[in-house]
């Protein structure tokens, strides 16, 4: 399972974030087992609007709210939900 996948999941358990939204440091301190270097730019890089390039096929799903403080998409939590069911 990609991060993606797994930060989906620990929101749509309740387990992450407050409602939508989650900060970078709960996405760091959910993962230990991932490099910080990678936890740390992972909201930043899946914004919609002026996130990196990861790939052709990388669906973007977060909206920046203020520093280190993000959205995730309701279409990107419902879709998530469906492939687990």
């Amino acid at each position: 399972m990609n991060l993606r996948e797994r930060l989906l999941d620990a929101i749509l358990d309740g387990k992450l974030g407050k409602g939508l939204v989650v900060t970078r440091q709960e996405l760091i301190e959910y993962f230990p087992d991932v490099p910080e270097s990678t936890t740390g730019v992972f909201l930043s890089n899946s914004e919609v609007k002026t996130g990196a390039p990861h790939s052709p096929t990388y669906r973007h799903f977060t909206q920046r709210l203020e520093e280190a403080r993000y959205r995730i998409l309701p279409s990107a939590l419902a879709e998530r939900l469906a492939e687990r069911n």
